[in-house]
């Protein structure tokens, strides 16, 4: 038995010794191919000594939107290779920043290294090759810090630390791609003149791909004026204007009036640490959105669609001929036909500078003055044409010395050289020299353009005109005549009457205003717990911040009356709802908003601000909303894709909030009675507001019911949801 045992372990010496060396060799092959997979696994943060090659790539933090790596762009040559920043899960691969841009890498292992002095290097070779491998591209940092880290956010911006804990989110940020862009802007970048590190002057421009697949500096590039008007424009081959965005008018740019862009928050702001002004905007939903320059010059915004991921273009510019910059040369209207063609006319008091070239569609030329102005030749009468729906020119400058159009209008008419001018609340007096460049008929509505002629080329009664006043005025005293008698007659009755009526309104219009004033109490019925005043405005006050109610100024209307957009001295905007004499809705609706609305003061209501009665106008002042009303989203289907389900609960609950505390937390207990899409107003947050009190009722603290002789709320064809009750 031992013998036999003995054997055996022998048998099992000799085949372990036997199988050693293959199970090493299977151990060393395993391993090797385990740091080939570990080599090649994508990271979210280069750190000092670290080196990126092809194959491996840096990963967006935290939730892995954007991706770093080599790729070549041009299937044709697969051999060139840049440092690209693409959407990491969408397919075909979108590219919205290139690093070496001018000099693509075309060895077989270019890489991309952080030095000790928080520079980041784009190597044609390997970084730790024994012989330095040229340098394709470079960031230009040059720091004393410690702890060098690059990463890039989910905005997909590449971002150089220094001075934190290492670890990629500390420290501060020496470097970043979103201030050296390409040819794409994405949510978050700032358009700006000028940006940290540059000169005074230089601009921060995206420039266009040379073509689709090459991705070295195009033709045109997209940036802000540098003379400081706050205009963008595209420029070909670095100086030829190619398109221009026109003027901010305070809303938008009136060569842009796609409103999804503003709702975005795309305005200018004014950052310290930028020196000066710049534009940015912040996506308005999850979809993932990016304005790209294409190497035609078109400047283009792609949203990608969740279900099909695929890019749809929602907006682009130029869209048409007319768009062109100075397609029709100066002094020149151009009109954009259905299939985007363009059509030149000069303006009124213009002629063609060369007719022959003119008239063969030639218009580059544009156009020159007829008769000369009365200024010119010592006469007077000069005076203003309005052209409506404009695009306003090219080279406007401003008249700081007026305070209103008045001024403005007298500034330019006793300034021979001016040949135009604009006054808006926001941008103030805007005058223009005697040529007038890029002059464009918008297909909505903007503000006037008044165009100055002299007084032979302004607009003249016609005779016929004469003799119908005169012809009316005759008639009109026959009639005059033919009534007075019996006029006469019941003068007492009549002015006895009118005098009844007079003191009746006056002292309905007196109740008003005190019941007014001493129904709002701001104790106890806030949410917030604080004191809200209301204040009284004056009509004229009012009338001077809607421009005196113009209808460039006009936001909606609905039963109650129109509604317009007012800016008070210091830049504050309001909506101003104006009662329509004949909407049906008197003073006891009036005075029942203004009541409600003071001492019911919560996050989903309407602000009101103050009001006005003064004769027989009666006016509601409330914070701006400057979204407007959500029935506007829900029946456009252009603006419907803007509200993601995110977006729908968050107004849903605060619509919601708004109803509970109308009906269980305040102590009045209200009912609103008209509650409908087109009474959910959204401010810029899209945070929604219930407004539009006028038909509300307030309960007892223990009914549950009430009776009321009126029939309200909305029964004529509305598309919106209502919420009634039995009353």
């Amino acid at each position: 038995m031992g013998k036999e045992l003995g054997e055996a372990g022998a048998r099992r010496r000799r085949s372990t010794a036997s199988s050693s060396p293959h199970q090493l060799l299977f151990l060393l092959l395993a391993f090797a191919w385990l740091c080939s997979v570990a080599a090649a696994v994508d990271t979210d943060t280069l750190r000092l000594g670290d080196q990126l090659s092809p194959g491996k790539t840096l990963v967006s933090l935290p939730s892995g939107v954007f991706e770093l790596g080599f790729y070549p762009p041009d299937p044709k040559q697969p051999s060139r290779l840049y440092l690209c920043i693409w959407y990491r899960d969408i397919s075909p691969r979108t590219v919205v920043w290139v690093a070496n841009r001018a000099a693509p890498a075309t060895s077989a292992s270019p890489s991309l290294a952080l030095t000790d002095r928080g520079e980041l290097r784009v190597l044609d070779g390997p970084a730790n090759a024994t012989a330095a491998p040229p340098v394709l591209w470079s960031s230009n940092t040059n720091s004393s810090r410690a702890n060098y880290t690059a990463v890039i956010d989910d905005f997909g911006s590449l971002k150089v630390h220094g001075g934190g804990g290492g670890d990629g989110d500390g420290g501060d940020v020496l470097w970043d791609s979103f201030a050296h862009p390409t040819d794409t802007m994405l949510p978050g970048m700032k358009i700006s003149v000028r940006t940290p590190g540059r000169g005074p002057k230089e601009q921060m421009l995206f420039t266009s791909w040379a073509s689709p697949t090459d991705p070295s500096p195009g033709q045109y590039a997209l940036g802000v004026d540098p003379a400081g008007s706050g205009q963008a424009y595209i420029w070909k081959n670095g100086s030829v204007k190619f398109w221009r965005s026109g003027q901010w008018n305070g809303v938008n740019f009136i060569g842009i009036p796609w409103r999804p862009l503003y709702m975005s928050g795309f305005k200018p702001s004014i950052d310290p640490l930028l020196g000066g002004t710049f534009y940015s905007y912040t996506a308005t939903n999850t979809s993932l959105q990016r304005f790209v320059v294409l190497p035609d010059g078109t400047d283009i915004c792609y949203m990608l669609q969740k279900a099909s991921q695929e890019w749809e273009t929602v907006w682009m510019q130029p869209s048409n001929e007319c768009e062109h910059y100075a397609i029709c040369g100066a002094n020149a209207k151009c009109t954009a036909a259905q299939d985007g063609k363009a059509k030149c006319d000069c303006l009124k008091g213009f002629r063609p500078k060369i007719l022959d070239q003119w008239n063969a569609g030639n218009w580059s030329q544009g156009c020159i003055r007829g008769p000369p102005l009365g200024c010119q030749v010592n006469q007077s009468g000069d005076g203003f044409l309005e052209i409506g729906n404009i695009k306003w020119p090219d080279f406007s400058y401003w008249v700081d010395t007026v305070s209103d159009e008045t001024g403005c209008r007298n500034a330019c008419l006793n300034n021979c050289s001016c040949g135009a001018y604009v006054y808006t609340t926001y941008a103030g007096c805007l005058a223009w020299g005697s040529d007038l460049i890029d002059l464009y008929e918008l297909p909505t509505g903007a503000y006037t353009l008044h165009l100055k002629l002299p007084a032979s080329e302004l607009p003249k009664h016609h005779p016929v005109w004469k003799i119908a006043t005169i012809a009316s005025a005759v008639v009109l005293f026959i009639l005059l005549a033919c009534l007075f008698l019996w006029w006469k007659r019941g003068q007492n009755i009549k002015g006895a009457i009118n005098r009844s009526w007079r003191s009746s309104a006056r002292s309905q219009q007196n109740s008003a205003m005190l019941d007014i004033s001493q129904s709002i109490r701001f104790d106890d019925d806030v949410e917030d717990g604080k004191s809200h005043e209301l204040k009284v405005y004056t009509l004229d006050r009012i009338k001077a911040a809607t421009c005196n109610f113009s209808d460039a100024n006009k936001l909606g209307a609905g039963g109650f009356g129109p509604v317009y957009l007012g800016k008070f001295p210091g830049g504050e905007e309001v909506a101003v709802k104006r009662l329509c004499r004949n909407s049906g809705q008197g003073l006891e609706e009036f005075k029942n908003e203004v009541i409600l609305i003071a001492k019911l003061q919560h996050r989903n209501l309407v602000r009101l601000l103050g009001c006005c009665i003064q004769g027989e106008e009666k006016i509601l002042v409330y914070e701006y909303m400057p979204n407007k009303s959500l029935d506007a989203f829900l029946f456009s289907p252009e603006k419907q894709r803007l509200l993601d389900w995110r977006i729908r609960f968050d107004i849903i609950e605060g619509i919601a909030r708004g109803l509970l505390y109308l009906h269980r937390d305040s102590r009045l207990r209200v009912v609103h009675r008209d509650l409908k899409a087109s009474n959910i107003l959204l401010d810029a947050d899209m945070n929604p507001k219930i407004s539009d009190f006028g038909m509300a009722r307030i309960f007892g603290g223990d009914d549950n019911q009430f009776n009321t002789n009126r029939v309200v709320g909305t029964l004529h064809g509305d598309n919106g949801t209502k919420i009634r009750l039995r009353t």
